[in-house]
């Protein structure tokens, strides 16, 4: 019989076949998830005995692991704006680059009152669900065109009982609420849309292009397909000084920043960098159609 120590101390061996790099992180994160405590539980118990059944389901996991399966979707689980999200296979993985982009987003709306925001590209939820949370009297429409993300929205929507307030629609980008009586109407559409190059995507690292759908990662030829569809139709949906808040790639901040500008909708263009001082989001207000 495993201690929990010596289980750790396995699947780290085990890990290292493939050099993850998070070999003990990634072991304590699934044995934590399968015995149900936390870290501090893990190493004053070090020496306490593990059941068979969950040693077993936990060394099963760790060869899921070893495949390139990511630990969020062994877990179904993924820490978000200090919110415990639900994710699962063929939905986008939120990551903590996306924070970034709420936060701005936040910062950029929070003096209005009763917000009307569209999330684009919504996958999990997370940007929809961590705004409303953020802001209590904010209404979100969350937009996805894959059944699997916006089942995957509706639990996180669920779980934080923001059924009141964050609305998931299915659908291609603005085609999911054209009947709504959103023209003109919304505060604000935010939208880490797929920015992926098509020819980029096998270079990915196993975890991602093996497992992540590739429906939320391809952005086209040159990975702007999406940028140019939502930054053309956002205009009709804006009030007059509404926001456009993007998630970039960052390499790709003067080419939507240019392709914003031209499309002479918009002013205050703005980049906002991340903690690595990479290009993470582009800001801007719409002015609506000028003759």
């Amino acid at each position: 019989m495993y201690t929990i120590k010596s289980l750790l101390k396995k699947a780290v061996n085990l890990l290292r076949e493939i050099n993850t790099g998070t070999e003990f992180l990634d072991a304590e994160v699934l044995l934590m998830h399968f015995l149900q405590v936390d870290r501090v539980r893990l190493i004053v118990d070090s020496e306490k005995s593990v059941e068979p059944s969950i040693a077993d389901q936990f060394l099963h996991a760790i060869e899921a692991r070893k495949s390139g399966k990511p630990v969020q979707y062994i877990t179904h689980k993924q820490e978000f704006m200090g919110m415990e999200l639900f994710v699962k296979e063929d939905v986008l993985i939120p990551r903590s680059d996306t924070e970034i982009v709420v936060e701005k987003a936040i910062e950029l709306i929070k003096s209005r009152e009763k917000p009307i925001i569209i999330d684009m590209c919504t996958g999990s939820g997370a940007i929809a669900v961590s705004m409303a949370y953020n802001m209590k009297d904010a209404m979100v429409y969350a937009i996805d065109l894959s059944d699997e993300a916006i089942s995957c929205c509706k639990e996180n929507i669920n779980r934080y009982h923001l059924n009141d307030r964050v609305t998931p629609y299915q659908g291609n980008l603005f085609e999911a609420i054209e009947k709504l009586d959103l023209k003109g109407k919304v505060d604000m559409i935010i939208s880490n849309p797929p920015y992926i190059p098509t020819s980029d995507i096998e270079s990915l690292g196993i975890n991602v292009k093996d497992f992540e759908p590739h429906l939320a990662l391809d952005g086209g030829t040159d990975g702007v397909d999406f940028y140019r569809a939502i930054t053309k139709q956002a205009p009709k949906y804006l009030k007059n000084g509404g926001m456009l808040v993007y998630e970039i790639g960052y390499n790709q901040g003067q080419e939507i920043v240019k392709l914003i500008q031209e499309s002479d909708f918009y002013e205050n263009v703005e980049i906002t960098r991340d903690l690595a001082s990479l290009d993470r989001c582009v800001s801007a207000n719409c002015v609506g159609m000028r003759k």
